[in-house]
């Protein structure tokens, strides 16, 4: 399993080296570890994280549930939580949740919780590769067919320029990177 991990965060760190995406490397591989680290320690769980959250997009945040917006006043730095932490406020406490996790440019998570409103995966699909296709999945570039987190995750990494989005597959336990509207990579 290190192994692995290790070769998946290798190549991260190349295709994230090549991005266009303002956002510190470090912060990235950061974020991309702790969501790795947590899928080899459990599964079956989904998870949306958007690294690079500006407060100019609160317009688009809503929390059902403050129980579960765990960072709100927190500040907890991606930089300084160790990868498999088990910690009361960690990333791994979420892992049950619904709704996204936002971390600002500077590696700070600010809500977790979040539901991500407006994004329109329809509208960006056809911005980004305008036709016909069989579904939303094969128009946005999934080679299986996705569910709502991921289409979600997918416009929002396009609706919020500059920002980084992973998501976590409940149902099938990959991993998928997006930036700019594109799958930077899955595993």
């Amino acid at each position: 399993m290190e192994s692995r991990l290790q070769k998946n965060l290798a190549d991260l760190s190349e295709r994230f080296a090549n991005s266009s995406t303002p956002l510190p490397l470090p912060i990235k591989m950061r974020t991309a570890e702790i969501l790795l680290r947590l899928m080899i320690r459990r599964k079956g769980f989904g998870m949306f994280v958007i690294l690079g959250w500006q407060t100019k997009w609160r317009k688009h945040l809503d929390i059902s549930d403050s129980r579960q917006d765990l960072f709100a006043g927190e500040g907890i730095d991606v930089m300084r939580m160790k990868p498999d932490s088990h910690l009361r406020n960690d990333v791994a406490a979420t892992a049950d949740f619904d709704g996204a996790i936002l971390i600002d440019r500077r590696g700070v998570i600010v809500h977790s919780g979040a539901m991500i409103e407006g994004m329109r995966p329809s509208v960006v699909a056809q911005k980004i590769n305008p036709g016909r296709y069989a579904d939303l999945s094969e128009q946005l570039g999934f080679a299986e067919k996705v569910h709502t987190r991921h289409l979600s995750a997918i416009a929002a990494s396009y609706v919020f320029k500059g920002t980084t989005v992973f998501t976590v597959s409940e149902e099938s336990g990959g991993f998928h990177v997006f930036e700019n509207g594109r799958i930077v990579c899955h595993y």
